[in-house]
């Protein structure tokens, strides 16, 4: 077990959850379920829920197989409703638990921009706000990872301005595109032409494209943040600017570039930050050190890597340094596996809305 990393309350006494998991089959999906069984989520039963292209799958859990649904079962007795779909096929679905007063945590991104949802960080938000919310709607990987930061810093200096690049694994296009990854790297060594992506904008192997989610086909894992919206943004850019403003500040000053590079998973992001009162680096590390979901990283330099974020359940902060560039800059480099941290605050999400936590 990765350092950092949290036990869930065990089961107490004979309180035992049905939860239903849609998209289960997926990247951010089979991340659920393993984190579900390793903070020992006490369920009697997870119904396992996926679309067609699933048809006879099973998932495991605990040692068990769990068939795999296509279509979602009568929600009548049901706890909670966990949605790791596209944003598309999420809408119905939250219709359907509403209708049941199932609550629902929703994953895919398609209500997050709605002002009527919370948006919640399981390690940033008010318990009350989420044991009463019928629907709650995560925001993805990326915004978890800076959130945890720069919501610190806006608490102890303030936040002024803040620009980063992220620098996107294939992960987020779920399992196609660590397929079509994968299958592009075979083909180049193999010296044959890669096949045309599906997924991504252009070949992605041994290549970075500047604007990440920009043209891609996608798919059923394509999740919200593909394509451009029309301005010279991305989807991804847009949506991870909105979520860090619902999360942090609606007037904060936020610029974001996304740019898809030839990795398997983790994300890493280098940001700069310009704070309203003068903050020494030292004074930020030992706030930082305090932070739930952050790692500041002892491991020297070259580091965190995007790789040394594998399976860890926080962000890992590095380079932290003066800006001479700006009064009160700040640089910072962040690395964290998104799909793990999104899958953590999913659970930690569940955990606090069933009276877990």
């Amino acid at each position: 077990m990765s350092a950092g990393r949290q036990e869930g309350r065990q089961e107490e006494g004979n309180s035992r959850y049905r939860v239903a998991l849609a998209g289960a089959t997926g990247a951010l999906g089979s991340e659920v379920i393993a984190v579900l069984e390793e903070r020992r989520f006490p369920l009697s039963e997870l119904i396992a829920v996926a679309s067609e292209r699933s048809l006879g799958e099973v998932v495991e859990f605990r040692g068990d197989e769990v068939p795999v649904e296509c279509e979602l079962p009568s929600l009548r007795g049901l706890d909670l409703l966990i949605l790791c779909t596209p944003p598309g096929a999420a809408l119905e679905l939250v219709r359907e638990a509403l209708r049941a007063e199932v609550p629902c945590i929703d994953c895919s991104g398609a209500l997050a921009g709605s002002p009527e949802v919370p948006l919640q960080v399981a390690d940033l938000c008010s318990p009350e706000a989420t044991r009463s919310a019928p629907v709650i709607a995560a925001p993805a990987g990326p915004a978890l990872a800076w959130a945890h930061v720069l919501a610190a810093l806006e608490g102890a200096a303030g936040l002024e301005r803040v620009v980063g690049t992220v620098l996107q694994s294939a992960a987020h296009a779920g399992r196609r595109g660590i397929e079509a990854l994968s299958s592009e790297t075979v083909s180049l060594l193999s010296q044959q032409e890669p096949p045309e992506s599906e997924v991504f904008a252009g070949q992605v192997a041994f290549d970075c494209i500047p604007a990440a989610g920009a043209g891609g086909v996608g798919g059923e894992e394509e999740g919200p943040s593909a394509g451009d919206v029309g301005d010279g943004a991305t989807a991804v850019e847009r949506h991870l600017v909105r979520d860090l403003r619902r999360l942090i500040n609606p007037e904060l000053s936020l610029a974001v570039t996304a740019v898809q590079v030839p990795t398997f998973l983790g994300d890493g992001s280098s940001i700069a930050v310009e704070t309203r009162r003068a903050i020494e680096p030292s004074e930020v590390a030992a706030i930082l050190r305090k932070v739930p979901g952050v790692e500041l990283w002892e491991g020297g330099v070259p580091g965190p890597t995007t790789r040394d974020t594998a399976g860890r359940d926080g962000a890992l902060v590095g380079r932290l340094r003066r800006d001479a560039s700006r009064e009160n800059g700040l640089l910072l480099w962040l690395a964290a596996d998104s799909l793990r941290l999104a899958a953590v605050n999913a659970v930690k999400l569940a955990e606090t809305r069933l009276g877990l936590l």
